[in-house]
């Protein structure tokens, strides 16, 4: 025996077998843990704050926070919605209350944003939805709601890019049926004379 009392040390044990060390790596005693969030804080000087988190331990940020008056209320939220490592979706509390007054998001990856949504009145129910639908870039479809009753009433849709409407769809009434139908678009109007 040596004079290390770790007989690992002195190689007078074999360390190589399972029983050793941490033991095989399927042993259900050695379950992974799922990684803890990781942010950091910028401080600058105009008196802003950014916050940027990593959710899953992937080194990519998921979250990244800009508090313009660093009251701990982020007025823009940038986040990764799909996981890929690119910030796809944006999040604007314009009004600095907490509640989301704009969200914009690429829902194909593409990098070019495919939808807009919006609180127009402030009572945290999206009024408007603008949609890139056929994803080349121009918005083509427009749903609102215009008197702010929770119910979409006016739907415009480009149907042959454009950039001017096709057809509109309302709710002239409000009573949740649509009851008027125009083209704007004598292009796509289907009952113009040619």
């Amino acid at each position: 025996m040596s004079e290390y009392g770790d007989p690992e040390l002195t190689g007078e044990v074999d360390a190589t077998g399972p029983e050793q060390g941490f033991g095989p790596s399927d042993d259900p005693g050695h379950e992974e843990q799922a990684p803890e969030p990781h942010s950091i804080a910028t401080y600058h000087l105009d008196g802003s704050t950014e916050v940027v988190t990593d959710l899953d331990g992937d080194g990519f940020a998921d979250v990244l926070q800009h508090d313009a008056d660093s009251d701990g209320t982020a007025e823009t939220t940038y986040l990764d919605g799909d996981g890929d490592g690119r910030l796809d979706t944006v999040l604007r509390d314009y009004d600095d209350d907490g509640t989301v007054d704009r969200a914009l998001a690429d829902t194909n990856a593409d990098g070019r944003l495919d939808t807009a949504s919006a609180d127009r009145d402030g009572d945290g129910v999206v009024d408007e939805v603008v949609s890139d639908t056929d994803h080349d870039g121009q918005a083509d479809t427009v749903v609102r709601d215009t008197n702010f009753d929770g119910r979409p009433d006016y739907l415009a849709r480009d149907l042959d890019g454009d950039g001017v409407a096709d057809q509109v769809v309302q709710d002239t009434d409000h009573d949740g049926r649509p009851d008027q139908v125009n083209y704007p678009d004598p292009d796509a109007n289907p009952y113009a004379s040619i």
